[in-house]
């Protein structure tokens, strides 16, 4: 519970306010919480969708060639949900497809390289228990 609290306040800036009544921070508090529960909403209907990790057997395991990727968390999806949504329309449509494009390769690179790493860490792991 302490986790979930501590990622709330870093994700969506539930500790950085500074109001002087009551009614300012029940606001602030209120839609940071909406905010959280937008992102964590995305990020389960994600899991639901996505496919159960491939996680290693045995240590003496060879890794396979692709260990997909991992689903999407809430830091994540309040990465990109920011990227849609600043103000990248000053820009021109080839600069601003571009940097949706890398931001997404990007995002999509890290999924799969975390999935890899999982499965390496869970290898490890197991031939510590063995």
């Amino acid at each position: 519970m302490e986790d979930d609290f501590q990622d709330s306040k870093s994700t969506v800036s539930l500790d950085q306010t500074q109001v002087r009544r009551y009614r300012a921070w029940k606001r602030h508090v209120t839609m940071a919480m909406a905010d959280l529960a937008l992102l964590a909403v995305l990020a389960a209907i994600d899991k639901t969708s996505h496919p159960a990790p491939i996680l290693p057997d045995d240590p003496d395991q060879d890794p396979p060639a692709d260990c997909g990727a991992i689903a999407l968390t809430v830091p994540e999806a309040q990465r990109l949900f920011h990227l849609l949504t600043t103000r990248i329309c000053d820009l021109p449509p080839q600069a601003m497809s571009a940097r949706i494009a890398r931001h997404l390769n990007w995002s999509d690179w890290r999924r799969h390289h975390q999935a890899r790493a999982r499965w390496h860490h869970y290898r490890t792991r197991l031939a510590f228990d063995a």
